[in-house]
């Protein structure tokens, strides 16, 4: 009972904080027997609770020591049956306590269980896997001594991992089986076994995940992937194999053609740059070409807007408060650790937006009665949903009227920013096809 009621509390956290989430490859899970998610660990207790909003199957997590005494928090981690692991960085964690660790993890696998786990042992904010722990192999080679193991890997990408409204994927890659093997006198595997599954899972996850040496060239990737995808197609998983491919010709592009690397990169930096201050995005230049087109749908658009905007400007002026602190204190919590921000916003959330209700309900309670502050504590977070679908539909009203301005006074500009925008599509597929070519050529005998 506990559990479900977690599970659909964290649902609705991660529907609200995320306007868009997807999952690929969820039919490769399992649906029995003994299972370990692998997964990488990029945004904090957001991770957890976005497979938890995902998997098909119940999930025990692995959980380091600290959040079992934490306020709230620790609700979470005891409803999910998530199990300790104690860590010589935290404070007070006794480390000898982990073989009670695997031995848990063991019990959950031999009882054909579900445990996800984060081998990198930290969140982190860092544009790479950091080194994985040796852990996940040793539970898993530990467990199939009793019968084989199935290792699910799986990445988890977000659009802006610490922006609410943003997008969050889930790739779920191809399952493996770990079969038994010898375990020595203590029951523990051998160390080059560890190894070999610790580099295979590693090699897994960067499947599965974007790699790069630094954010700079994530950041590339991401505006080479905004300029290149075809106009409507704005699946998660579609960007993601994009910039995954585009990741990968791009570090081949630079150890064989530093200069065409160099000239393609600052193109695509500056579009982006021109687009970003005019206020729209690549896919705002597929609009309709002529202004009739364009006037039609920028006042679709604002039609829309304007008829949410009566309620939702009161769901705005009330929740405007809480919001603006949420921001603010979740930036000071953090520290400069991204990783950790959308979780502070979403802690944040669960305390002041149902204080704001709570206050603003016996506030009209006591003034005009009971019935009117018990409606007025039920409607706000309507109103407040309201308000949010208005700001997302304005920012999309505004990118119409400025395309339609640069359509009706600034022609050639618009038509230089299409222009550009086809040069450099063609110029990254004459660049594959390069690079596609020298790999023949110097893999022909």
């Amino acid at each position: 009972m506990i559990r479900a009621a977690a599970t659909a509390i964290s649902r609705l956290v991660i529907r609200v904080f995320y306007r868009r989430i997807e999952a690929t490859g969820l039919a490769r899970l399992p649906a029995s027997g003994p299972t370990i998610l692998v997964l990488n660990h990029p945004n904090g207790l957001m991770d957890p609770l976005l497979l938890l909003c995902l998997s098909p199957r119940p999930v025990a997590f692995l959980a380091k020591s600290p959040l079992f005494t934490m306020p709230f928090v620790s609700l979470f981690v005891k409803a999910f049956d998530s199990i300790p692991v104690y860590r010589p960085q935290d404070a007070d964690a006794d480390v000898r306590r982990n073989h009670e660790t695997f031995a848990k993890a063991r019990a959950l696998l031999r009882s054909g269980g579900v445990l996800a786990l984060f081998p990198e042992g930290i969140s982190h904010d860092e544009p790479h896997l950091m080194p994985l722990k040796s852990g996940a192999a040793r539970i898993a080679l530990g467990a199939a001594a009793e019968g084989p193991v199935t290792i699910v890997p799986a990445g988890l990408t977000y659009e802006a991992r610490d922006l609410f409204r943003s997008g969050a994927l889930l790739v779920v890659a191809e399952p493996f089986t770990v079969e038994p093997i010898p375990l020595d006198e203590r029951g523990e595997p051998p160390r080059t076994a560890v190894k070999a599954l610790t580099g295979r899972l590693r090699a897994a996850l960067e499947s599965a995940t974007l790699q790069a040496d630094d954010q700079s060239t994530l950041d590339l990737a991401a505006a080479a992937e905004r300029i290149f995808a075809p106009p409507g197609d704005d699946d998660l998983d579609v960007q993601f194999g994009l910039r995954h491919l585009l990741l990968e010709k791009a570090a081949l592009l630079r150890a064989s053609h530093p200069g065409r690397h160099a000239a393609i990169s600052s193109r695509i930096a500056r579009l982006s740059r021109v687009l970003s201050t005019a206020g729209i995005s690549p896919s705002d230049l597929d609009r309709g070409t002529v202004p009739t087109e364009l006037a039609a749908s920028a006042f679709v658009t604002l039609l829309v807007a304007l008829f949410l905007a009566p309620p939702a400007l009161v769901g705005l002026a009330t929740h405007a408060p809480a919001y603006s602190l949420i921001g603010p204190l979740s930036r000071r919590l953090s520290r400069g650790d991204t990783d950790l921000v959308a979780t502070i916003k979403v802690l944040g959330a669960f305390l002041f937006f149902p204080l704001t209700w709570i206050v603003l309900g016996t506030a009209s309670g006591l003034a005009w009665g009971l019935p009117l502050g018990l409606l007025t504590g039920g409607v706000l977070p309507i109103l407040g949903t309201l308000a949010l679908l208005l700001l997302e539909r304005w920012e999309r009203t505004l990118a119409a009227f400025r395309v339609l301005g640069l359509s009706l006074f600034r022609r050639r500009t618009l038509a230089r920013l299409r222009s550009e925008r086809a040069g450099i599509v063609a110029e990254l597929k004459a660049l594959a096809a390069l690079l596609d070519t020298t790999k023949q050529s110097t893999e022909a005998p």
